[in-house]
């Protein structure tokens, strides 16, 4: 935000808080106190969150999330689906009402077990804050995917297409043409998933360090009756 000053794209900003860094974020700022001050206004959060302005002005909504699907069911706080990092703050009420909303995210995020990270685009996310309904544009470093009136299983490869690491398009392309087949031999394929495999990639990185998995066969013992 700092920079975005600075270099005069910015005129204003409105919040219900400061949260710069440590260093050298809050340093910078009190440093340049008279350059800054009468750019910023922070309002209570009722006021700045608020559905009906955040709606009637129009507003671009961007936000980063822990991952999305390929649905585009975002998770914003809970890694693993467990474990919280941060609240979900204002981005549910701007992607439920901006007037453009997007999610953007780096297609993978480091790993100290596997040299290319793992992905944060995955069949399916284990905790979801925002809906497919909420969300109208998703990017990473690959591309950009426009999913505005899109099927489901249209919005699903045009996810893969364009916002997945290369290392991990195979993977999850192929989950997406097995469970289309399988869904729609059994006529319910509106939105393909497959239960008994579709956290099979989490599972894998809680066991061996990775989110490559060799394949999508998986071994299920149901109860006897």
């Amino acid at each position: 935000m700092l920079d975005l000053f600075d270099s005069g794209k910015l005129d204003m900003a409105s919040s219900c808080s400061l949260s710069l860094s440590e260093t050298p974020g809050f340093p910078r700022f009190f440093d340049n106190w008279d350059k800054y001050a009468d750019k910023i206004v922070l309002r209570p959060l009722s006021i700045s969150n608020a559905p009906e302005p955040i709606r009637r002005l129009g507003c671009i909504a961007m936000n980063t999330p822990v991952e999305f699907d390929m649905y585009a069911h975002a998770n914003s706080t809970l890694v693993g689906g467990t474990r919280m990092i941060n609240g979900l703050g204002g981005s549910g009420d701007f992607l439920r009402n901006g007037f453009l909303k997007i999610m953007h995210s780096p297609s993978v995020r480091p790993s100290k077990t596997d040299p290319t990270g793992i992905t944060c685009v995955v069949p399916k996310a284990p905790h979801i804050d925002h809906t497919e309904h909420d969300l109208d544009v998703l990017v990473t470093e690959q591309g950009l995917a426009d999913l505005r009136g899109t099927a489901p299983k249209e919005r699903a490869q045009k996810i893969i297409d364009k916002c997945v690491h290369p290392d991990y398009k195979p993977i999850i392309q192929e989950y997406l043409d097995m469970a289309t087949k399988e869904c729609l031999a059994k006529g319910i394929g509106h939105e393909p998933q497959l239960f008994d495999r579709c956290f099979k990639m989490q599972q894998n990185l809680a066991q061996n360090g990775t989110m490559k998995i060799k394949n999508w066969d998986i071994k299920v013992d149901l109860c006897e009756n």
